[in-house]
């Protein structure tokens, strides 16, 4: 009878892992988008070193057009979906991209064969604020739910920031660099 009862409560067990995985540059490559938005509003190509250090709402413009106009051009990182598609954890995209996106996301990652278990995009009152900032947030609440995490991401900022603030708990840290995918 007591082997019984520990079978159930293992059974009735939260998930015990999850891959949480950024959307641009991670699970699909962008930049190309971002780049050609670029170009339509300032007349030039720019380096997406460039873009990404400009005011946040001029940024937000040129990722909102590249996305809706450009989402086409978009190519999905094969390792980190093959990847995805060997773990066993539930899969959390994590992406500071907003809702107005959720369609597009959605149906580029039904074309890769993937499916997730939980969406989070960013609420528009954090729109214009650092990614990093609060993706910490997130992870933080994510860390209740599961055991252990593994967080896929391709900005080596926003890694470091989050390992510095909430350490190894539970957490391993991986950077996607292409169709590179090491541990930090």
């Amino acid at each position: 009878m007591k082997l019984q009862q520990k079978t159930r409560k293992v059974k009735n067990r939260r998930p015990r892992s999850a891959a949480v995985v950024d959307f641009d540059n991670t699970l699909f490559f962008t930049d190309e988008c971002t780049i050609m938005a670029a170009r339509d509003i300032y007349g030039r190509r720019m380096q997406i070193k460039e873009i990404r250090s400009l005011p946040k709402p001029e940024k937000h413009e040129i990722y909102r057009l590249g996305f809706v106009k450009y989402h086409g051009k978009s190519r999905p990182n094969a390792p980190m979906i093959s990847r995805l598609k060997k773990s066993g954890a539930a899969r959390i995209l994590l992406t500071a991209r907003s809702k107005e996106d959720s369609e597009t996301i959605m149906s580029l990652i039904t074309s890769s064969g993937l499916e997730f278990n939980r969406l989070i995009f960013r609420p528009k009152k954090y729109l214009f604020g650092h990614d990093e900032e609060w993706k910490l947030g997130v992870l933080d609440s994510i860390l209740q739910r599961y055991d252990e995490i593994e967080f896929y991401e391709d900005k080596m900022e926003n890694i470091l920031y989050i390992m510095k603030r909430l350490g190894s708990r539970n957490i391993n840290y991986f950077r996607v660099s292409g169709a590179s995918i090491k541990k930090v």
